[in-house]
């Protein structure tokens, strides 16, 4: 009874091994493109590979082949696969030679027939689903960089980088000219600079960069609103924020041995940083709200300023514009107002919540949102 049990135990724990597989390691190490009928691929496989699936022969890659864009090959026959070594493809190493399109491809190293898994590794780039980098342009390279870190159940970062020195044929999974400036300038509406803002990633701006989830440290623009850092190449999601509000994020890119110059323009209203001058400037609200009736705006713009153009533009909740309220604003004084009945050409808007933007010289300075209920 007892050896029964064992025997039952054994069988629920050995089947979750099988049926969740560890995620093996990289084997494409780096992909230099010449042009579109001429690359060079460089594989690695560990030792790894052959504990893991001792079923999968040592010797040769007849039982593999390569995907692209183009369409499918088998290698040659006879060519050797030593684990722990590096082995260079070219077009000469394929039953059928398979082009690439330089401005965007993918490459899918597959095994046939495996009782595992056909697919081994993957190379995306370019204007391709799921890409992790920009084509390489000429004399560039494509790596998979790895590097130590301390991440949770991680002890290596893996990223695609571009190598302004392709090194084909040695060092595998390292880059050494990989390195880019992301530079630029964050302003306000009014182009005002705004200093002491972060880029990076709001969640882990004060985490070293050794951890496996971080991209690069966080680092601040200066009383000019300048900022500068060195980080790999490649693309990265950046957020720029205060520590106490997240104000607009996007992809970057980030080219190797060069500057890569991004400016930021920031809607500090509707960021909520209640120290910045452009919100003490410029001021719009609606009153009564919500109303059924008309509604009266109601503008604060400094009187000290010249202006060729003031509108007040009413979106509904699609973006679409509604209408356009152009303002005559007083010499003489600060506060000025307008009233709307809600007509909107030959008729009358419906009941909903609208938002409304204060907008000078091109510019939008001040936003809000009314509510009609009818």
């Amino acid at each position: 009874m007892k050896k029964l049990y064992i025997l039952i135990m054994l069988v629920f724990l050995v089947k979750p091994i099988f049926s969740n597989p560890i995620a093996p390691p990289p084997v494409i190490s780096e992909f230099y493109l010449v042009n579109d009928s001429t690359w060079y691929l460089e594989l690695y496989f560990p030792q790894w590979y052959y504990g893991q699936y001792p079923s999968i022969p040592d010797s040769t890659l007849d039982e593999y082949q390569i995907t692209t864009s183009f369409g499918t090959s088998m290698f040659k026959s006879s060519i050797n696969l030593f684990y722990d070594n590096i082995i260079v493809i070219t077009q000469d190493s394929l039953l059928n030679k398979l082009k690439l399109n330089r401005t965007g491809d993918y490459i899918l190293l597959e095994r046939i027939d495996s009782p595992y898994n056909s697919h081994i590794d993957e190379l995306r780039f370019g204007n391709n689903a799921g890409t992790y980098i920009n084509s390489p342009i000429i004399g560039q390279s494509i790596v998979m960089h790895i590097e130590g870190c301390y991440g949770e159940y991680q002890s290596t970062k893996n990223c695609w980088v571009k190598e302004t020195i392709p090194s084909i044929g040695y060092n595998q999974f390292q880059a050494s000219s990989y390195l880019g400036t992301f530079s630029g300038k964050v302003v306000d509406l009014m182009q005002h600079p705004m200093s002491g803002i972060y880029l990076g990633r709001k969640q882990f701006y004060n985490w070293p960069t050794y951890y496996c989830i971080v991209d690069f440290q966080s680092f601040q623009t200066d009383s000019s609103g300048e900022y500068s850092s060195i980080i790999k190449s490649g693309r990265h999601w950046v957020e720029v924020f205060t520590l106490n509000a997240l104000l607009t994020d996007t992809i970057i890119n980030i080219e190797p041995d060069s500057v890569s110059n991004y400016g930021f323009i920031i809607d500090t209203l509707l960021s909520s940083i209640s120290n910045n001058s452009i919100r003490q400037k410029y001021n719009i609200t609606t009153y009564p709200n919500p109303t059924n009736g008309e509604t009266t705006f109601l503008l604060n713009i400094p009187n000290n300023y010249y202006y060729s153009k003031i509108l007040i533009k009413i979106y509904n909740n699609e973006g679409e514009i509604i209408k356009i309220l152009p303002i005559n604003i007083s010499s003489s004084q600060e506060k000025n107002s307008l009233e709307w009945n809600f007509r909107n050409i030959d008729n009358y808007v419906i009941s909903g919540i609208y938002n409304y933007v204060l907008e000078i010289d091109g510019k939008r300075v001040a936003t809000n949102k009314l509510i009609i209920t009818k």
